[in-house]
């Protein structure tokens, strides 16, 4: 069944094609239609659950409606399909969300406008959504667990003016989520800033700060983020950190701090080692852990991926194997 469905999505979009098509990079359809898909298998070894799963499939359209306005449409399935391979237990949703659709206003090199369900502009690691594009196949914690990971609102951005290479986001939303089924924070009022300067060839960095109230416990929390890279093409190191302050109406304030320093080494442009060192500590749930993950990357080409990985926690039922094969069409 899962083999069938994912045929059927690549089969459609390769129907559309309206010009020879290169892998990755979708299908023109015409001058605002270009159409594009994913999808990503995992294979998770944990002490006393293995389990093989089509974890995301997704189908895109995207294209330029005249040249001062663009737009985005993802449609996207996790938790597609999954076994147990201990119990042969197999569960799977196989039901399409939105997971992006917005519109990009274009005006100027230092303002422009982004409106609709988008991924909330912060840090490095957030805005990669997809695994194909990533070097590990986990997420670090704090990018799922202390801020929302997506926006329905609007998010205005460009270039500093009198600041070379320097973007800023400034970005808020106070409504509720468009189809929230992938919200991990699900909230009513968001706001935030976000800012990155390019130093040299190389070297990066930037921050943000804002606030949000989720939507269930009118829990308030207000966060400061970081986060700095280092890129020459063979070496890469990364990091993010995050702190924030929660205010509760039944209990007392909490801080929860969280960050990660990941380095890559790529030997050919196909090949790397990746390691991953993590600390989170949330006082308001009580979950603190600390996480230390090595890595193998393959790319045969840059839209298939290929990864493996060992992460080691402090809290050790979590340790685990995950690879994953993941393909952008």
């Amino acid at each position: 069944m899962v083999t069938r469905s994912v045929g059927i999505l690549i089969g459609l979009t390769m129907a559309l094609q309206a010009e020879p098509y290169t892998l990755g990079q979708g299908i023109q359809v015409n001058d605002m239609v270009n159409i594009g898909s994913y999808f990503s298998t995992e294979f998770l070894a944990k002490k006393g659950q293995d389990t093989a799963s089509v974890e995301d499939v997704a189908v895109m359209a995207y294209g330029d409606i005249n040249p001062m306005l663009s737009y985005m449409a993802e449609l996207e399935s996790v938790g597609f399909y999954s076994k147990n391979i201990s119990t042969g237990i197999e569960t799977g949703n196989q039901t399409f969300h939105i997971e992006r659709l917005y519109g990009d206003l274009w005006l100027a090199d230092a303002y422009n406008i982004r409106f609709g369900k988008q991924i909330t502009p912060i840090g490095y690691w957030n805005k990669e959504p997809i695994n194909v594009l990533r070097d590990t196949t986990s997420n670090p914690l704090y990018t799922t667990l202390l801020f929302p990971r997506f926006l329905t609102g609007i998010d205005i951005n460009g270039y500093i003016p009198g600041v070379e290479g320097a973007r800023y986001h400034l970005f808020g939303q106070k409504n509720h989520d468009f189809d929230d089924e992938y919200i991990n924070i699900p909230n009513t009022h968001f706001f935030g800033l976000s800012v990155e300067k390019e130093l040299s060839t190389e070297w990066s960095a930037g921050g943000s700060f804002g606030e949000y109230t989720t939507k269930l416990t009118d829990q308030r929390t207000r966060f400061v983020q970081a986060n700095a890279k280092y890129d020459d093409a063979v070496w890469q190191v990364m990091g993010e950190a995050l702190m924030a302050k929660s205010e509760y109406a039944t209990t007392e304030d909490s801080s929860a701090l969280s960050g990660y320093i990941q380095g890559m080494y790529r030997y050919t442009p196909e090949h790397a080692f990746v390691t991953r060192a993590e600390y989170f500590d949330d006082h308001h749930t009580k979950y603190k852990d600390t996480i230390g993950i090595v890595g193998y990357s393959y790319r045969p080409l840059y839209p298939v991926s290929l990864k493996g990985e060992y992460q080691w926690h402090s809290l050790n039922a979590e340790s685990c194997f995950l690879f994953s094969f993941s393909v952008l069409f």
